[in-house]
């Protein structure tokens, strides 16, 4: 046995079942041991799509996400990706190579890696004897799944590889739930709880549902969350915080006298950029990181621990008679869905769909996906309007960049997704400007055999950048999309090809129908006011260059603005 057997032999006794990297001459002994022993290795693009697609593994199946590289330019390309990971709070073991130092400068392809990673991951862990190989290996794994998850970087001296190895089980830790008796006397004195559950929360879904039952109190969830407790739950308050806290959601906290935070750290989109007001006396938290505990909202009782180990505990607490009226609760649930509902500002129109609208589109997706859907979407506008119109059925149901917003993660992350939970109807958003990034994959996808749907929102524009440019200055620059024949370019694929034309809901049908590999183009058009915006950029920046320095500023002053 060699050190790459031995790295094979620890990742099967972990349970891994695949890995997402390219080879290099540096470690093709590695994929020889991985292809000898049966690990599943998906090739994709270049390595950022690999770190995605592990990323969109991970966060579909909650399980670790393995990801192998070459040392060098292979590990610089991953960067983005694992800084994504990072965010977004998706456990990655990293592994990758170190070149020796043969002493010389100018050394071929060698860089301080894990320098360069250090700010990126949880931890980076290194190991030069092939008898301290699976000891750490199983620790890196370990470490990117405890506390908060996220990446881990395993360097091995590239030399440990080919070098003999014996192997030996290593024992894996095991995760302790704290008390929770003081959280059991704090649900049992308050009258109108509320349950605010983050990604954390994922894999106590049952248990959250549970839990709101017994206190018949209302849930409300980070874009990462949702899904915890399906949309349709008539406890399900779905709101998405990226785009602010809206008026209801200050309402419903302001009549709570306990807000219960499962697995969520409050980042910026999951606080609707910290606007949230969450008062600490009526606080509680649970987290299995520390870390996030004790960051953005603090609250007069933390307990550090697994949202599924907590809630296990709590499930033979005696729990109080909620004071949430039915009626009381169907009110303001109206209210939230209404506020969710309405359209986004200057949102694009359909022309060629009967409806014009996003949400009809949306819609008719829902009326076939069911509660199989996991829809993934990219950075761009079309993830604004994924968030707010995709109906999200089932645990880890969406998807998307989080707090880094990495444009290129929608198709290989849905491509990972696929890979994890082959019998969802996985569902990639991606805009043009996206899909131009990482259009490589869709090759992947295709030679994967994989059933993935690639919903591409085609305006010839990165859409949000350009509507910001046009809003303020009147004109746009450097935003334009040279997109391909998409009919064409499934042809080339290898896959089905469907134009988003007339009835929606249709086109659905005979694209679920279809199976495979399937690329769905939806043409956009620009919100009829956007020209009238623009217009009135024009004529403020006009306004504004011909008037001294200053002088806008003193104006505003006068109109108290």
């Amino acid at each position: 046995m060699t050190g790459a057997d031995l790295v094979c032999s620890a990742l099967r006794r972990l349970d891994v079942e695949c890995v997402f990297g390219l080879p290099g001459t540096q470690n093709v002994r590695l994929y020889e041991a991985m292809r000898a022993c049966g690990l599943r290795c998906f090739v994709p693009a270049d390595e950022g799509s690999a770190a995605f697609m592990a990323a969109g593994y991970a966060r579909a199946s909650g399980r670790v996400g393995v990801l192998a590289t070459i040392p060098g330019p292979g590990f610089v390309y991953a960067l983005p990706g694992v800084v994504e990971a990072r965010h977004d709070s998706a456990p990655l073991l990293w592994i990758t190579l170190r070149q020796p130092d043969l002493g010389r400068a100018f050394q071929l392809q060698r860089i301080d890696q894990a320098a360069m990673a250090a700010p990126a991951v949880k931890r980076c862990l290194h190991v030069d004897r092939a008898e301290a190989l699976a000891a750490t290996l199983t620790a890196a794994y370990e470490l990117a799944r405890a506390g908060e998850p996220g990446p881990v970087l395993l360097e091995i001296d590239a030399a440990i590889l080919e070098a003999p190895a014996e192997d030996a089980p290593v024992a894996r830790s095991v995760a302790t739930a704290p008390n929770v008796e003081a959280l059991a006397a704090r649900l049992a004195a308050s009258s109108r709880p509320v349950l605010y559950v983050g990604q954390g929360a994922q894999d106590a879904s049952d248990a959250v549902r549970a839990l709101a039952r017994r206190l018949r109190a209302p849930v409300l969830s980070t874009s990462s969350g949702r899904g915890v407790l399906p949309d349709a739950d008539e406890l399900a308050f779905t709101k998405d915080f990226s785009e602010g806290v809206g008026l209801v959601v200050p309402e419903l906290l302001d009549r709570a006298d306990l807000v219960l935070t499962l697995g969520c750290k409050f980042t910026h989109n999951g606080s609707g950029g910290a606007s949230l007001s969450l008062p600490q006396p009526k606080h509680v938290r649970v987290d299995a990181s520390s870390d996030v505990l004790s960051a953005n909202y603090p609250a007069s009782l933390a307990l550090e621990g697994r949202v599924e180990d907590v809630l296990a505990r709590l499930a033979s607490a005696p729990l109080p008679v909620s004071q949430w009226r039915s009626e009381e609760l169907a009110g303001i649930r109206a209210r939230l869905a209404a506020e969710s509902a309405a359209p986004i500002p200057l949102e694009p129109t359909l022309p060629d769909v009967k409806g014009g609208s996003v949400r009809a589109f949306f819609e008719a997706l829902a009326g076939v996906v069911g509660e199989r859907g996991v829809y993934v979407a990219d950075a761009g506008l079309h993830q604004a309007l994924t968030r707010r119109y995709a109906r999200v059925l089932r645990p880890r149901g969406l998807l998307s960049p989080s707090d880094f917003q990495s444009m290129g993660f929608g198709l290989p992350g849905a491509i990972g997704a696929a890979v994890a939970s082959p019998q969802a109807q996985v569902v990639a958003c991606i805009g043009d400007a996206g899909l131009a990034l990482s259009m490589g994959d869709l090759l992947t996808a295709a030679r994967e055999g994989l059933s993935l749907v690639v919903v591409v929102f085609n305006d010839g524009q990165m859409s949000l950048i350009r509507r910001q440019q046009l809003t303020n200055y009147g004109h746009d620059s450097g935003v334009a999309v040279a997109n391909p024949d998409y009919g064409a370019l499934a042809q080339a694929v290898g896959c089905s090809y469907f134009p988003v034309t007339g009835d929606p809901a249709e086109v659905a049908r005979q694209v679920f129908a279809a199976g495979g590999l399937r690329l769905v183009e939806l043409r956009l058009a620009d919100h009829p006011s956007l020209e009238w915006q623009r217009l009135r950029a024009v004529v403020r920046e006009g306004v504004r260059a011909r008037l001294p320095v200053g002088a806008v500023r003193k104006l505003k002053r006068l109109l108290g603005r």
